[in-house]
């Protein structure tokens, strides 16, 4: 790629613990080496504190201000001679992208999932039709959004699957039992990540396993709703609520349980399958996790989250230690060949139509 490339990539923040954030991290990541300058716009959020250390990197932030993020776009676009490759990594942002796109600039746009599995507003659509690249995390995401905007079917969706960066050295260690973890966020917004279907599903994966723990990490407006549902059921002493925990901590959970388990309806992807499964551990989830769950080998898939079906999955892989290591070690291996960081940075080069770069990582994490 020729050194005079420049990107402008737009997102609602960089420094987040959600997964938009973490796949801006990495699409950044993936464009800094071999460019003249990447500079990052975001909405929301502050740099991370950890970055790389080059001329060829430019951050701000907007402070949540939406108007001073259009102040910004209106400033470049009387600019012509400043058009660069935009890249908008989240579709409410992406007619921001296509004001610059009038104005010479090359557009792409990233598809994440939910955001985009309903009718999208007239401006959104037309963001989409201006864009030279329209790239998804998955033929699900892609399936779904078409499935919602019948009209733009005709728009080219490049699949860029995702990948999950290099764990971090440190590792809080966590007592080892029969507990199952899901990681994500307690939000009333995202009450189809499952968090209520595995309240309903507990009693039965009690009756069999008998002492079965199941620890909820993750914080939101819904927590103290889920923690009251515990409590009501009676199974505070089975059901951990710990809220958000250092990196260190959440990596030494994902070692120390015996599967992950979220029955997810809403993922367009699911980065919290692959943590799990970098530290060979099977995942239980719905079937539209197919993309990244192999049924059977590197997990469980289910049709549904009812919890007839949910508690005998979660009592089967609880009770039987060998099939959990069979298909925890698998997970590691499929992490290793198809979902590193540098595994989704040549597809998503691929993705925009730019050369290969060389592979190499520069430091852009999130605050400690």
């Amino acid at each position: 790629m020729s050194r005079e490339r420049s990107f402008l990539v737009m997102t609602p923040r960089l420094d987040g613990r959600d997964g938009i954030s973490e796949v801006s991290r990495q699409a950044v990541r993936a464009l800094v080496p071999d460019a003249s300058l990447v500079e990052t716009w975001a909405l929301d959020g502050h740099e991370p504190t950890e970055r790389t250390v080059s001329e060829r990197y430019a951050f701000r932030s907007a402070g949540s201000s939406r108007r001073r993020m259009v102040g910004w776009t209106i400033a470049r676009a009387s600019r012509p001679g400043e058009a660069r490759h935009v890249i908008v990594m989240h579709v409410h942002l992406a007619p921001l992208g296509a004001t610059l796109a009038a104005r010479g600039a090359s557009l792409s746009v990233f598809l994440h999932g939910v955001e985009v599995w309903r009718r999208l507003r007239p401006r959104e659509r037309f963001a989409l039709r201006a864009a030279q690249h329209v790239v998804a995390n998955s033929n699900c995401t892609v399936e779904r959004f078409r499935a919602a905007n019948p009209d733009l079917r005709d728009v080219d969706v490049k699949v860029c699957l995702l990948g999950v960066a290099d764990a971090p050295p440190e590792v809080t260690p966590a007592p080892s039992r029969d507990y199952a973890l899901i990681v994500g966020r307690l939000a009333a917004g995202e009450r189809y990540k499952g968090h209520d279907a595995l309240i309903d599903a507990w009693p039965l994966v009690q009756s069999l396993v008998p002492g079965a723990g199941l620890i909820v990490v993750g914080d939101g407006d819904d927590r103290a709703r889920l923690e009251a549902r515990v409590a009501s059921a009676g199974l505070g002493g089975a059901i951990q609520f710990l809220g958000h925990v250092p990196d260190a901590q959440l990596r030494g959970l994902y070692r120390a349980c015996a599967l992950f388990v979220m029955p997810s309806a809403g993922e367009g992807f699911g980065l919290a399958y692959l943590e799990a499964m970098r530290e060979g551990k099977p995942c239980l989830a719905l079937r539209s996790a197919a993309e990244i769950i192999d049924d059977g080998v590197t997990g469980r898939l289910l049709d549904d989250a009812r919890p007839e079906l949910l508690g005998p999955a979660i009592g089967a892989l609880l009770a039987d230690e060998s099939l959990r290591g069979r298909m925890g070690r698998a997970a590691a291996e499929r992490v290793a060949a198809d979902f590193t960081e540098a595994r989704f940075a040549r597809r998503f080069r691929a993705a925009l139509g730019l050369d290969p770069g060389h592979g190499r990582r520069v430091p852009l994490g999130v605050p400690a």
